[in-house]
């Protein structure tokens, strides 16, 4: 029974350390693509590794992240070195042209860059998780995980053995293989190709269980939104203001000399849009009757018919893409609302305050799942997304992106006084008449916009905000795997 007892608790011991590797790698890969943001704690995304295009194999093809406990050496590079350092010996039997580090000519350059851990992912002040390298590598084709990358027998992303070590990009929906001598931006595709980034992470406890993970990412793109004010659902409920002291101007306002946060990376001259977006015909029938009426409060797009500011019927694909339907929306506030969460930006219904509402130097992502007032001179920048109803009172301002994505209910209740908001509304409602949610393959419901009373504010587009926060999303993960060796 003593013998029986004493093996058990080995077991149980063994076992709780091979998860303490395990969980500890998944942190290491959790860091790394947290880090991706350009938001993040000590973000990657200014490392000098992402300045180039280049693939493993080539000069400075691969970004190791060391976390070394004290007194520990880890140089994953010396791919053929001691236990004791921690070389990564799964490089060379994963990828087929990586040259020196492999025993064959490599680059005339260093192969390999490196960073460190960062503290602000400790789970406490000055500890440290068992997770001791990260690599990170652009995807290529015809790269597999435990597989010789010399034979026949791999998988290819687009099915072509003649494609080795094709670049790898995301199309928003699966990985597509390119000739690698083209970056994934320059792919002369639409919509535009992302590229796709293996992160590999090694984790030794002290006790030596040992486990590798290694997940495939990309980055979550946020969907441009056409226009200052957009409708995203057939038969919108428009109440304009009574009086014509109010503008909604579709002239894209993007520009460095505007001082805006995204402004100061974002080229003048960008293309403008529609003063209000409309979801199909029928619904740009209904908006137009408001701006036959008011021409002074539109400004913008003209449609073909040269007659009014809105978005003009049949052009619903490639105006909103993914946004046109319920699982495009809910995408969306899924990966706002992670990004919000991380940084404890979320809210229930009627929150008395938002602590950080963002700046233009610093804008943030705030998610309220519920109802929002913004009154008096609230100012905000960066993506707020409300799942309930927007109440805008007073004189409220806004730089970035505004998201009402749930029942879809805008009010402004004096008209927001002389608020300006400089980027996009999109106002979109997941819910039919009964409440009930919507098919997610379907479009989105009757989106609704109440202008109570006179009022001044300005709706300025500005298409910069869309791809400017895109950074602050987190990186989507598109496979991963456990490396059993």
């Amino acid at each position: 029974m003593v013998a029986l007892t004493n093996m058990d608790v080995s077991i149980s011991s063994n076992y709780r350390d091979e998860q303490i590797a395990f969980f500890s790698a998944k942190a290491g890969l959790e860091e790394v693509r947290d880090r991706f943001r350009s938001g993040a704690s000590n973000t990657l995304s200014t490392n000098s590794y992402f300045s180039t295009s280049n693939l493993a194999g080539q000069t400075n093809g691969v970004l190791y992240i060391t976390n070394p406990d004290t007194g520990n050496t880890v140089t994953p590079w010396v791919t053929n070195g001691a236990a004791g350092i921690y070389p990564d010996n799964e490089i060379c039997s994963e990828l087929s042209n990586m040259g020196t580090p492999c025993g064959s000519s490599g680059p005339t350059g260093s192969w390999y860059l490196t960073t460190s851990a960062s503290t602000a992912y400790a789970p406490t002040a000055g500890s440290k998780l068992p997770w001791k390298w990260a690599r990170i590598t652009a995807k290529t084709n015809l790269t597999s995980s435990g597989t010789t990358a010399t034979g026949s027998s791999l998988s290819s992303v687009d099915g072509n053995l003649a494609h080795t070590n094709y670049r790898v990009c995301w199309n928003g929906a699966s990985e597509v293989a390119i000739p690698n001598a083209t970056t994934c931006a320059a792919y002369p595709n639409i919509p535009q190709y992302l590229p796709v980034y293996v992160i590999t992470v090694l984790a030794q406890t002290p006790s030596g269980s040992r486990r590798m993970v290694q997940a495939e990412a990309a980055m979550t793109t946020f969907p441009s939104i056409p226009g200052p004010l957009v409708f995203d659902g057939p038969n919108p409920q428009y109440s304009p203001p009574s009086s014509n002291s109010f503008q909604v101007n579709g002239t894209n306002y993007s520009s460095p000399a505007n001082g805006n946060g995204p402004g100061t990376s974002c080229p003048s001259g960008q293309p403008s849009e529609y003063a209000l977006g409309a979801f199909n015909g029928a619904s740009a029938t209904t908006l137009q009757g408001d701006d036959s009426k008011r021409q002074n409060s539109y400004t913008g797009l003209l449609n073909p018919n040269g007659t009014s500011n809105v978005l003009s019927a049949g052009d619903v694909s490639s105006q909103l893409g993914s946004l046109a339907t319920v699982q495009g929306l809910n995408a969306v506030v899924s990966s706002v609302t992670l990004v919000a969460g991380n940084e404890g930006n979320v809210y229930g219904n009627n929150p008395s305050t938002i602590v950080n509402p963002g700046t233009i130097a610093n804008p943030q992502v705030n998610v309220v799942q519920g109802n929002l007032t913004l009154s008096g001179n609230w100012t905000g920048s960066g993506i707020l997304l409300v799942t309930g109803t927007l109440t805008l009172n007073g004189t409220p301002s806004y730089d970035g992106i505004i998201l009402v994505i749930g029942t879809g209910t805008v009010t402004a209740a004096h008209g927001g006084g002389s608020a300006t908001i400089d980027g996009s509304i999109l106002v979109a409602n997941l819910y039919d008449s009964s409440g009930k949610p919507l098919p997610t393959s379907g479009p989105p419901g009757s989106p609704t916009y109440n202008w109570n009373g006179g009022g001044g504010l300005n709706l300025n587009y500005d298409s910069c905000w869309s791809t400017a926060m895109s950074t602050s999303l987190a990186w989507r993960i598109v496979a991963m795997r456990e490396i059993i060796r």
